[in-house]
């Protein structure tokens, strides 16, 4: 093979890997397309697919609080510790009252759009975030500050 053939023959081939990246790509589009048409015609597909979504909120925000209570039982000043559980029993005990209404809405009404439940209020949301970084700033303020590896590295050498 001449040098040109040979750069004719890697031009070709890599033409060809894009134009194969393309389809594979369309193709996988299009079947999901169609597999998702279908599934809506099962109905237990909805409501386990809202079941789902209705669940993420309040599960991931509730087991943020759990390990937040399990590592503030720890905690050294009272204070804090009891303002941080006072405020992680608040958002618990909201977010399953949150979970048992949305069921309750989402099995009399049987909405699709997740705009009508009260897990995705955007105002309880970003509430309950606000108040993780405010609990978590609260216990870091509280803290004694640590010494950093200087510090500890000149009390070492006095």
């Amino acid at each position: 093979m001449q040098p040109f053939e040979r750069y004719f023959y890697l031009l070709g081939k890599i033409i060809l890997l894009i134009l194969s990246i393309f389809a594979t790509a369309f193709l996988l589009l299009i079947g999901l397309k169609f597999l998702m048409q279908g599934l809506d015609y099962i109905p237990w597909f909805t409501y386990g697919y809202m079941c789902v979504m209705l669940l993420i909120p309040p599960v991931f925000f509730s087991t943020v609080f759990i390990i937040f209570w399990k590592r503030t039982i720890r905690y050294p000043g009272k204070v804090i510790r009891i303002i941080s559980f006072a405020i992680f029993l608040f958002f618990i005990l909201g977010w399953s009252t949150v979970l048992i209404s949305d069921f309750v809405i989402f099995f009399k009404n049987n909405f699709g759009d997740i705009v009508k439940y009260n897990a995705y209020n955007l105002l309880y949301l970003s509430l309950t975030i606000l108040f993780i970084f405010i609990t978590g700033i609260m216990q870091a303020l509280g803290m004694p500050k640590e010494i950093d590896w200087m510090e500890k590295h000149r009390m070492g050498s006095e």
